[in-house]
């Protein structure tokens, strides 16, 4: 599938949920792009590194809604992918083979969430999100003569959490992609000034307290790697004649910052 319709095909589905956004947070390999080309707004080279759509869901539901996201998607195009052979249910949803999931913490009460989302539906629990969905911000979207205000993390938010999580990834893809990230925000947030003063106060308040040691051990010099990853992950890159020892010095910043954190 290429850009052009992977694009389409995310919109589509904002389109399919645009009366549930307001409680739902766009998380996961989406940001790049979202942040790039709306937040941002500066022409940056393939941010669609997903293909996947993931949305974060909280308790805190505003509205009462009358029809779950599954008695709406359920209506229109969607396939559905049955995790047990012997159930009906739950299920995770497919628009055109690209997964549309729901996600939330482990603590959460999981019946709010389910009354706009639905039973029928998988919703993952991933440990220490609930600091994504604690520090968002509400995005413009415009495409297809549409408009659409998108619920996201902070970069910050988003750039914090990746440190704290990429570790436990279970394969040296995901880890190369979720540092990849952390990259792309490093380097092409025109307000980088400001994000590293974000996640220092994430980190003075005490927010995810491993990201320093999980940074100090995958970047402590140019071979490391972490270093290697990202290197990786980014390809030949036509802007910069080193990236490796661009990806260092970036990285070592954001660990400057965080050893700084509360002195």
């Amino acid at each position: 599938m290429n850009l052009e319709k992977i694009e389409a095909v995310f919109f589509n589905v904002l389109e399919d949920i645009h009366d549930y956004l307001p409680d739902l947070t766009l998380v996961g390999g989406w940001m790049p792009y979202i942040y790039s080309n709306f937040l941002w707004k500066t022409s940056v080279r393939n941010p669609v590194t997903t293909v996947d759509i993931d949305f974060g869901v909280d308790q805190s539901v505003t509205r009462a809604y009358s029809k779950t996201i599954f008695e709406t998607l359920s209506l229109l195009d969607y396939k559905e992918r049955h995790l047990k052979m012997d159930r009906m249910f739950p299920v995770v949803l497919y628009k055109e083979k690209i997964p549309v999931e729901f996600i939330t913490y482990p603590t959460v009460d999981i019946k709010a969430v389910e009354k706009m989302v639905g039973q029928q539906i998988q919703i993952n629990k991933i440990d220490k999100f609930d600091f994504l969905l604690k520090h968002r911000i509400s995005i413009n979207i415009q495409a297809k003569k549409k408009n659409y205000l998108l619920n996201c993390p902070k970069p910050s938010a988003f750039l914090y959490h990746k440190g704290a999580t990429f570790i436990d990834r279970e394969n040296k893809e995901k880890q190369a992609k979720d540092l990849y990230y952390m990259y792309f925000i490093l380097r092409y947030a025109p307000d980088v000034d400001v994000i590293l003063k974000e996640v220092s106060q994430y980190s003075e308040k005490g927010y995810l307290t491993s990201v320093p040691s999980n940074l100090n051990k995958f970047f402590e010099r140019v071979s490391s790697q972490g270093c290697l990853l990202v290197e990786q992950e980014n390809g030949s890159d036509e802007y910069i004649h080193d990236v490796r020892q661009d990806i260092f010095d970036r990285f070592k910043r954001l660990r400057n910052v965080l050893q700084g954190a509360g002195k």
